[in-house]
């Protein structure tokens, strides 16, 4: 008979889980309170000296709220006049001069990038799906997320995959890979994300893989299970349709 584990052991274990549970609720929560209090610092903080001077007296949770709805106008109007011809030419009169100082060129355009590929409204700018693909080595399975496609002479139409790390998905690999060498992964991106950054603490009790030529030539096509010997690097069965 399995002797069960003594009381002290199951405090500690519970103690251990719950602290973990803990964790994953004040991490992110912290972590988006940090990043909020920067922004507002780099941001709409800047106008709370000019309220405070030029409005009439009002409580500082008020003058706060007020600097944010400022600070939002300023960009929608930015915006507004960003999208017309003349925004349009002025914004690329701009980015040519900035582009030809030094030491100004390689930070602007750095940043420019880093926020076109955060907030850009193209769904090819961001991640169009999760996927597994063989890495670090053959037979070892690692989520990727496609970014495009790409033709290559003598192979066709290739996968532009990013291979990130864990926990920070920010650094990563990129890879272009043959369909052959692609996984479709039953996740969607989000949850791929929170797999990632948890350590594959949040994760699905299963995960299926898709052969990504079988699953792009019968894309409309329901697929089926089947038994298998090819198995995924966490076990799981692998899927392919009829």
């Amino acid at each position: 008979m399995k002797q069960k584990p003594s009381l002290l052991l199951r405090i500690k274990n519970n103690f251990r889980m719950y602290s973990i549970r803990g964790l994953l609720v004040l991490v992110p929560l912290g972590v988006t309170i940090y990043v909020l209090i920067i922004c507002y610092n780099f941001t709409a903080a800047h106008l709370v000296p000019f309220i405070k001077k030029y409005w009439l007296p009002m409580p500082e949770y008020a003058v706060i709220a007020l600097s944010v709805f400022l600070f939002f106008s300023m960009l929608y109007i930015i915006g507004v006049v960003a999208t017309a011809v003349v925004g349009r030419r002025l914004i690329a009169v701009m980015d040519a001069l900035l582009h030809r100082i030094p030491l100004v060129k390689t930070v602007y355009g750095a940043s420019k990038r880093l926020v076109q590929t955060v907030s850009a409204q193209d769904a090819g700018s961001n991640y169009q799906a999760a996927v597994y693909v063989d890495f670090p080595r053959p037979g070892v399975k690692s989520i990727a997320f496609v970014t495009g496609m790409v033709h290559i002479d003598g192979e066709g139409e290739c996968y532009k995959v990013f291979v990130p790390t864990t926990p920070n998905p920010t650094s990563g690999y990129l890879q272009v890979l043959n369909p052959r060498f692609v996984y479709h992964a039953d996740l969607s991106v989000e949850d791929a994300v929170k797999m990632l950054m948890s350590a594959g603490i949040i994760a699905p009790p299963e995960l299926v893989m898709t052969p990504a030529r079988e699953a792009d030539a019968t894309a409309t096509a329901r697929p089926r299970e089947i038994n298998t010997p090819e198995k995924s690097h966490y076990g799981k069965r692998v899927t392919e349709t009829p």
